[in-house]
């Protein structure tokens, strides 16, 4: 039942816009690990944050699991391990938190989210951008994800949809932490730049969002900053304040809603 009404509200949403068949999304990407896949509980939302967005709509991929196309957000877009029901789960991510934050900011748009994100992945291996062209140099989580944008945009095009690429949101970096802080920031420079080719966009805004500070992944964290230090294009998003559910790995519902809104924050100065 859940999914027949998400496909309804999803034809319905799709279809609204400046005229009755189409829509402009200011249109935004999310990859990481399991902290933007999500492991925040749906159950700890209230009511009115579970309902389906009327504004936002998600096209979420995670092989083998997907979103079976464009849907309106709601929370259920993350997989956590062994889990087999399919879309929608009982966790969410970040972009809970973001789109509220955004809608309140840009109360006149609408939104486009595309997420492609898998827990316990690295930037070493997993995520690791190689060569242009040559799939063989490349990790096969960053295969994935830029498939899931192609495959995103060619849908959203398709139905006569319009968008505005406006950034990307990461949160990665606990796989990683036995790198040494040169090392990552060096991978991420790679990352960021390669991203930016293969979606067409040299000067897409970036916010890398910190990982949980366990005493563990100083590297990780120097690595995240210095980037964004480094970038005019690229902002923090901090994890003070922020607790987890389990041993100082994987955000609660709290801290992934108060993380969704300091990305937005961090998305806004940029684009500023």
């Amino acid at each position: 039942m859940r999914k027949t009404l998400l496909r309804i509200a999803a034809i319905a949403l799709l279809t609204m816009g400046t005229n009755s068949w189409s829509a402009e999304y200011d249109l935004y990407l999310f990859a990481g690990q399991s902290n933007m896949d999500g492991r925040g509980k749906a159950v700890n939302l209230s009511k009115s944050q579970r309902r389906p967005s009327d504004k936002t709509i998600i096209f979420y991929r995670n092989p083998p699991h997907a979103s079976d196309g464009w849907q309106p957000l709601a929370p259920g877009f993350s997989i956590p391990p062994r889990h087999k029901t399919g879309i929608p789960s009982p966790t969410f991510g970040p972009e809970m938190g973001f789109a509220s934050a955004m809608g309140k900011a840009q109360p006149e748009r609408r939104f486009a989210f595309v997420k492609g994100s898998k827990g316990g992945t690295s930037l070493r291996k997993d995520w690791q951008p190689g060569v242009k062209g040559d799939l063989k140099s490349q990790g096969r989580i960053y295969r994935n994800f830029v498939e899931t944008v192609k495959l995103a945009l060619s849908a959203l095009t398709k139905d006569g949809h319009t968008y505005k690429l406006r950034g990307l949101l990461w949160h990665q970096g606990e796989s990683d932490s036995k790198a040494s802080a040169e090392l990552h920031q060096k991978r991420l420079v790679a990352f960021v730049a390669r991203v930016r080719e293969d979606v067409g966009a040299p000067n897409l805004p970036i916010v890398v969002g910190e990982v949980f500070d366990n005493g563990k992944r100083d590297s990780v964290r120097t690595a995240l900053r210095k980037l964004s230090e480094s970038d005019p294009a690229c902002g923090l998003v901090s994890s003070d304040g922020t607790t987890t559910w389990d041993p100082g790995t994987h955000f609660d519902a709290k801290s992934q809603l108060l993380l969704g809104r300091r990305y937005a924050d961090a998305m806004l100065k940029i684009a500023r």
